[in-house]
């Protein structure tokens, strides 16, 4: 480990300097695989730096360290923007019209590349609690799709646990819709509502990044997520 990298992970991902012993052991190799393997890619003329690469990585291994880095592999690439990016691919709204140019702060593609905003990649890591974090969503989104299908459901254990997943997520969504069209709010934040796929990735955002506001607010979506991202027992 080079003792530059150390160094960037004092400073800038508290959520893996908290860890010690094994898991703390576990994450840094796995952050070292990603940081090898992964192919980085500057996006507009971004310049991907070791410090990028590392702060990603350590994010990435973090999130997947009881899963492992297999769930990843179908993101060969990760492209990095300096900031917010134009998408150019045309899309068909609810209200029918074809919206394109929109701004992302990221995105994942099917059997393809992650790409990420710099920016926003440096600023949560720096900052966790606040319950939303590109990286944990944009790479929700990959461990979503293992399966085949980006539907909100991550490979589960068993066909009980599925059963489970598909009557505790449909009634959370419920719930968190009901709560925001009221104006009470919920730590699962609107853009979850869009659609399965992202009330996954956005409550993924919040199981990392702000665990205990999630187990309070959602005991039930917080137990079945410790069982699909492994932490269960850990």
């Amino acid at each position: 480990m080079p003792p530059a990298w150390l160094d960037v992970l004092a400073a800038d991902v508290p959520l893996v300097e908290q860890l010690k012993g094994q898991i703390r052991g576990t994450v840094l190799d796995a952050m070292r695989i990603l940081v090898d393997e992964k192919f980085w890619e500057g996006g507009g003329g971004f310049e991907v730096t070791d410090r990028v690469r590392v702060v990603i990585a350590a994010q990435l291994a973090f999130q997947t360290r009881f899963i492992g880095l297999d769930r990843l592999a179908a993101a060969r690439s990760i492209i990095v923007y300096q900031g917010a990016y134009t998408q150019s691919q045309e899309r068909i709204g609810k209200d029918g019209v074809v919206h394109s140019g929109t701004s992302n702060l990221g995105e994942a593609w099917f059997n393809g590349p992650v790409v990420l905003s710099w920016d926003h990649a440096l600023r949560e890591a720096r900052r966790p609690g606040t319950g939303v974090n590109v990286v944990f969503h944009e790479f929700a989104h990959v461990v979503d799709a293992t399966d085949g299908v980006l539907d909100g459901t991550p490979p589960l254990p068993d066909a009980t646990t599925r059963g489970q997943w598909n009557e505790v997520m449909t009634a959370a969504f419920n719930q968190v819709q009901q709560r925001h069209a009221s104006g009470r709010g919920d730590v699962i934040r609107p853009y979850g509502l869009t659609n399965p796929a992202e009330f996954f990735a956005v409550t993924t955002e919040v199981f990392f990044d702000a665990p205990h506001a999630l187990r309070s607010a959602h005991r039930d979506v917080f137990d079945l997520f410790e069982i699909a991202w492994g932490v269960a027992g850990q």
